[in-house]
């Protein structure tokens, strides 16, 4: 399973509408069953019965028909961590002995089992594709629905075990990549925007208020009393301000800038070109930098798909798939994030 996920292209690495700045979009139903505690009360004997009661509606379903089933509890802590790092489940799964997942051997889709609810349907899509990407967790929330009861309520709509995702239990949200806001100190402006909009932004990191190579997430923040159509139409609203924001500012300073830029690129370049050791963070930072300066044009014969890919498989775990090995130290691992990065970009040695 693991060698076939990591010969194909992750979710990052492919290129939809907007990916100049929109990385990717992602659509997530939270459900619960009434029949059992919420995920935080369960029992093991309550999580046999839950992870059952989805297997069996996987198997009757023909539209789940090419996904895989995986019991976390049977991944050794760097399996999880891949999955993790692949966005086929979260950080909380990872950490949790009880949680499973389907997912669509494409990548498509993942189903998530006891995470903070008891299932979690998320669609992971290219660019920006709000759309396309509900349209997807609409399908599969409804082939589950009938095989599995929701809990629900007239009044308040589907029942959740955190309050924020009461009513509907959609988070829409969108992955952007916002090198020049960043770098000219302009995201204090976006963060007033983004609250203008009642949505919310964080960073990559699992520590929301932290991210690295200039990547955030814009979501919505209330699931209650608007439908989803709602919803939709205004985190669409808000991320293409965002959009239109980066994009100027990099025209912009590129106008004003020219030299100072193509500096800063070139020089992310050469040090990941040449480079004998480099952390994760150092990494991304770098090809953050290199990816705008693909989108500019400054830099030539790189497709962006490629420093997409790039950003994921410099990950700690996609690197011990690589090389075959669980590194001993951190010191071992940033040396053959080096080596692979160096021979990525084109040395010879």
């Amino acid at each position: 399973m693991f060698e076939q996920l990591l010969e194909q292209s992750p979710f990052w690495a492919k290129i939809g509408p907007l990916a100049d700045v929109a990385m990717t979009t992602r659509v997530r139903f939270a459900r619960n069953l009434p029949s059992l505690p919420f995920a935080t009360k369960m029992r093991e004997s309550d999580i046999t019965i839950l992870e059952t009661i989805v297997r069996q509606a996987v198997i009757a379903s023909t539209l789940f028909q090419n996904t895989q089933f995986v019991n976390l509890r049977d991944c050794s802590s760097d399996d999880r961590r891949f999955l993790c790092e692949r966005d086929i489940i979260t950080h909380e799964m990872e950490l949790s002995d009880y949680s499973s997942v389907v997912f669509d051997h494409q990548q498509n889709f993942s189903i998530l089992i006891n995470e903070e609810d008891h299932i979690r349907i998320q669609v992971i899509k290219p660019g920006l594709q709000m759309l396309e990407a509900f349209k997807l967790a609409d399908e599969i929330d409804d082939e589950l629905n009938k095989y599995i009861s929701y809990a629900f309520n007239d009044d308040i709509g589907f029942l959740t075990t955190c309050p924020s995702n009461v009513g509907t239990g959609l988070r829409v949200s969108a992955m952007l990549h916002l090198p020049m806001l960043t770098a000219t100190k302009n995201m204090g402006e976006v963060i007033k925007i983004v609250r203008e909009y009642q949505a919310q932004i964080k960073g990559i990191v699992h520590d929301a208020t932290k991210t690295v190579g200039s990547i955030y997430i814009v979501s919505n923040k209330a699931t209650l009393g608007k439908s989803e159509i709602d919803i939709i139409e205004e985190v669409d609203k808000v991320i293409s301000i965002i959009i239109d924001l980066e994009n100027n500012a990099r025209e912009e300073y590129y106008q004003h800038h020219k030299d100072v830029l193509e500096d800063m690129i070139w020089r992310s370049y050469a040090i990941v070109a040449f480079s004998r050791t480099m952390n994760y963070a150092e990494a991304i930072e770098h090809l953050s930098l290199i990816r705008l300066g693909v989108v500019l044009s400054i830099l030539k014969n790189i497709e962006l798909s490629a420093i997409n890919d790039l950003m994921i498989h410099i990950q700690v775990s996609h690197l011990q798939k690589i090389a075959g090995k669980i590194f001993a130290t951190s010191e071992e691992g940033d040396s053959f994030r080096a080596a692979y990065l160096r021979k990525r970009f084109g040395d010879k040695e």
